[in-house]
């Protein structure tokens, strides 16, 4: 690390085959909270529904761990708080750029120029059932590369910007923001302002879209909103539809 003081603790590993997988380890080893596990390569990065993640040197990977005591309905919650947090990191390196330059793609990715630069994994790690969870919040921005072989277009900071961010420099700022989106998010007593603040830089809202569902069908409408349980809403031509699990695309 660099002269960066952060609040919280942060493990740095060279190579490591998951910053996620690391969380699980270290389960019951670590015991305070909340910390950082960063990498500077994976060799097993792993996205939603254990997807390849390819991480590439440069680029930022890394997992929050917390403690945290609420309800597990609430847990979703957490994806848009971290996304929040990121898009404000972001933000902060290039505001002399239009905002919508970066916007927030449902559920958890994180899009620049209309390509995707990064995305967030929540994980409940805990072994408990009880109210009291550990939560791996695992992040991966594409600062300087992009990866070569994905299903949506990626694309990363300093090709779009021109702007070279300093991975450590990076966490600097996160650190200090999703602090900032957890203290303001109250375990659930502001979701509905995280919502809010989610939305207004929602990537395809109110545009036509596809979206492709697990089983592999794939419905198009009018992305309209996202429900207080983080459902996309989407406005097809008989009714309204709301969505927990799916992708979506812009409707070609």
């Amino acid at each position: 690390m660099k002269n960066y003081k952060l609040n919280s603790t942060v493990l740095k590993y060279k190579e490591i085959d998951s910053t996620n997988n690391e969380a699980v380890r270290l389960l019951d080893k670590k015991k305070s909270f909340p910390y950082w596990i960063i990498a500077e390569k994976q060799t097993a990065g792993k996205g939603r529904k254990n997807r390849y993640w390819d991480s590439l040197v440069g680029n930022f990977m890394g997992t929050y761990v917390l403690e945290i005591n609420l309800e597990r309905k609430f847990l979703p919650h957490l994806t848009f708080v971290s996304a929040l947090a990121i898009y404000d990191t972001i933000q902060k390196f290039i505001s002399n750029r239009n905002e919508k330059i970066v916007q927030l793609k449902w559920p958890n990715d994180l899009i620049i120029n209309k390509s995707k630069c990064g995305g967030v994994l929540i994980e409940n790690i805990s072994s408990k059932k009880e109210k009291n969870h550990i939560i791996a919040i695992g992040i991966g921005v594409n600062l300087t590369k992009s990866p070569s072989k994905t299903t949506f277009p990626s694309s990363n900071i300093f090709e779009e910007t021109n702007i070279k961010i300093d991975p450590d420099e990076f966490l600097f700022e996160l650190d200090k923001n999703i602090i900032k989106k957890i203290n303001f998010w109250k375990n659930g007593l502001n979701y509905e302002a995280i919502l809010k603040q989610w939305i207004e830089k929602a990537f395809l809202l109110n545009k036509e879209i596809s979206v492709s569902l697990p089983n592999g069908k794939k419905e198009k409408g009018i992305f309209t909103s996202i429900d207080n349980e983080g459902g996309l809403i989407l406005k097809t031509k008989d009714k309204n539809k709301i969505f927990y699990a799916a992708e979506i695309f812009e409707s070609l």
